[in-house]
């Protein structure tokens, strides 16, 4: 069955359409049309999509051969971040991270070629969407070097203004992730000096 994005419908449609699905169409809605976290946080009431909620999920520096990494301005807070996302019911992180890189700029990376930076809780990492719904990401870092053919493939989703290389230490004002990439910088600080 066919279903229009999770955002897409109001709240009352939702739970009348969540009250009707089988755990593997309930799976099926999460994997294609917003993920598990999207689920949860559109099936609670209105009245209280406030309360705080944790999310997992994978973002992945995807550096060019000049050292500069990708960044996406959001459509949906004109603002740039790291490509990346929520995990999906009984997903590796590593594979969480290739999916949201490719759904997000087109590139697709084998999750062989990923490093693990590093996992990041905590204040840093919460997020209030426009919505009003608040969450608490744990998020696992991921670096990918990407080749100039890779480039070629740019493309960004529905999420996606634009997609950008950026030299490391010349970021937008208009920055997400600000945690994420002091946490990048400082990893090639530690590389630099072994």
């Amino acid at each position: 069955m066919n279903y229009k994005r999770m955002r897409e419908y109001t709240h009352e449609e939702f739970v009348e359409l969540v009250k009707t699905l089988k755990e593997d169409e309930l799976l099926n809605l999460c994997n294609n049309y917003g993920g598990y976290p999207v689920l949860f946080r559109m099936s609670l009431d209105e009245r209280i999509n406030h309360i705080p909620f944790i999310q997992t999920g994978s973002a992945i520096i995807i550096r060019n051969i000049d050292g500069q990494i990708l960044l996406q301005e959001r459509t949906d807070r004109n603002k740039w971040g790291l490509p990346g996302g929520c995990q999906n019911l009984g997903e590796d992180l590593r594979i969480t991270a290739i999916r949201e890189a490719y759904e997000e700029t087109g590139i697709k990376i084998n999750p062989n070629n990923i490093e693990l930076i590093d996992t990041l809780s905590g204040e840093s990492r919460k997020n209030s969407y426009p919505n009003g719904d608040i969450v608490y990401n744990n998020t696992s870092l991921y670096l990918a070097d990407i080749s100039i053919t890779d480039i070629s493939n740019l493309k960004g989703d529905s999420e996606t203004k634009r997609l950008k290389f950026f030299n490391p230490i010349e970021l937008p004002e208009n920055l997400m992730d600000k945690d994420l990439i002091l946490v990048y910088l400082d990893y090639l600080n530690r590389k630099l000096y072994k």
